[in-house]
Parts: structure tokens; sequence; C-alpha cells
């Protein structure tokens, strides 16, 4: 079967249910994987530093050292905890596809394809955050030195990039057709720099932070996108929080 049969089984801006017969070389991001992957992780290094901050404000006899042990403990405690609580929203059936035709995502069961044809540019964004000196006494210095050596720790058991804020970001020719699409309304966000002659939306979807999943889905892109294609590129730093494009009106 060739590309061309495969991309006419899905007309262009439809949704379809089940999964569609795809290019043999797609590449597939199972986001509902990678994400449980990355919960994993942060439970597996938080859990056990909160619990032996814990111990040690009930066992050490220096008040300082129970301070900053109280400190760090609820820090890695609140952490634990919040990792535990999105699990289930993170980890849900949802992923993406880049092949031949397009774009595809999947929610569940449920299909939905943004073509080639219907984007005017697609890449991955990111953004990098000001590098900030340490400012205080010994307490906020040692602050510095544990939350690096805790992203030190997390980004080596994921594989992940100094890039903060990853999301492949689609930029359509025309809104109205992707508007057709509703499942992926949740994504529509305001383009931070639009471009002139092009709609002031995007398509944004958040991605973790592991590069070993991107070095495919670039080579994806590139394999497929051609001159739509627009790999990586950065955004202006927009304070963290994991804000990014705000959602459009």
């Amino acid at each position: 079967m060739t590309n061309q049969d495969m991309m006419g089984r899905a007309p262009g801006g439809s949704t379809t249910d089940g999964e569609p017969i795809l290019s043999p070389d797609a590449h597939r991001l199972d986001l509902g994987r990678v994400g449980g992957i990355a919960l994993v992780v942060g439970i597996v290094l938080t859990g056990p530093l909160g619990w032996a901050c814990g111990y040690a404000v009930v066992t050490d006899p220096d008040p300082v050292a129970k301070w900053i042990a109280g400190f760090f403990g609820l820090l890695f405690g609140g952490l634990c905890l919040l990792f535990v609580a999105s699990f289930w929203r993170v980890t849900r059936p949802r992923g993406l596809v880049v092949d031949a035709a397009g774009i595809w995502f999947w929610h569940g069961t449920s299909w939905d394809l943004v073509r080639w044809t219907q984007a005017a540019r697609i890449g991955l964004s990111y953004e990098l955050p000001p590098e900030l000196p340490t400012i205080g006494g010994p307490t906020a210095h040692l602050k510095a030195k544990v939350s690096g050596w805790v992203k030190d720790r997390v980004y080596g058991a994921l594989r992940v990039t100094d890039k903060r804020g990853i999301a492949l970001e689609i930029v359509p020719m025309r809104e109205e057709e992707l508007r057709e699409l509703p499942r992926l309304l949740r994504y529509r966000a305001k383009d931070p720099s639009p471009t002139p002659d092009l709609p002031a939306v995007l398509w944004r979807v958040r991605l973790p932070g592991g590069y070993h999943s991107f070095e495919k889905l670039v080579a994806a892109g590139e394999r497929f996108g051609g001159h739509t294609w627009e790999g990586w590129f950065r955004r202006q730093w927009s304070g963290g929080a994991g804000r990014g494009a705000r959602q459009a009106d």
C-alpha cells in the first residue's frame, strides 16, 4: 500500500475511531507511558528523601539540623505527594504519531489527524531559564545545592535535556480547519509571536523532557514534514511553572 493510499483512509481535518493504518516508518510517542515513567522516577527519588528528612527531624538533637531537615522534608514530601496525586491524569491513554499523512493524535480509542497541508509550520518549542546567582546565607546556598543535586539525578535517570516547557506546536494555515477537531481544542493557545498573514493562535501539546524520545520525533518530522517542519526553536522564558503559551480566548 502506498503512502497516498494510507493518507486517503482519513480525510483531512476529520476524526476516526479506532487506530488508522499508519506509515510503516511512522514514529509513535506514547505520552501516557512516558509521563508514567517520569512520575515513577520522581516518586522513587523524592519519597525516600522526604522520609529521611522526616527521620532526621525526629532523631537529630540539633535544633538547626531539625529545622533544615524539616524544610527539605516538606519540600521532598510535597513533591512526592504531587507526583502521586497527578499519576492517573498524567498516565491516561494518549499520544501522537508522526507519519506521511501528518500528525495523528489519539485519546483513548479516538484518533484525530492534522495533515501537513493544513499546517503553516510544525515544530518543537522550548524555553531556557535564566542563570541566576545564589542569593542569601548558608541555608539558601544549601537549598540551591540540594535542588541541583536532585535535578541532576532526575535528569540523569530520565535522560532529560536542559530545555524547559517543551511542546509540539502546530500553526494552522486556516484556523477554522482545526476548529473542526473538537478533541484538540484543549491544546489551542495564543501564539506569543504570531506570523503576519497567519492565524494568531496555535495548537500546543506539552511534552515530557526525555531527549531519547525527541531524537526519533525530530527525525520523523524531517522525514515526512518537508518545509512545514521547523524543528527546534526557542521561545522567550515565561517565568517557569509550565505556563508557556496561554490559552486563547
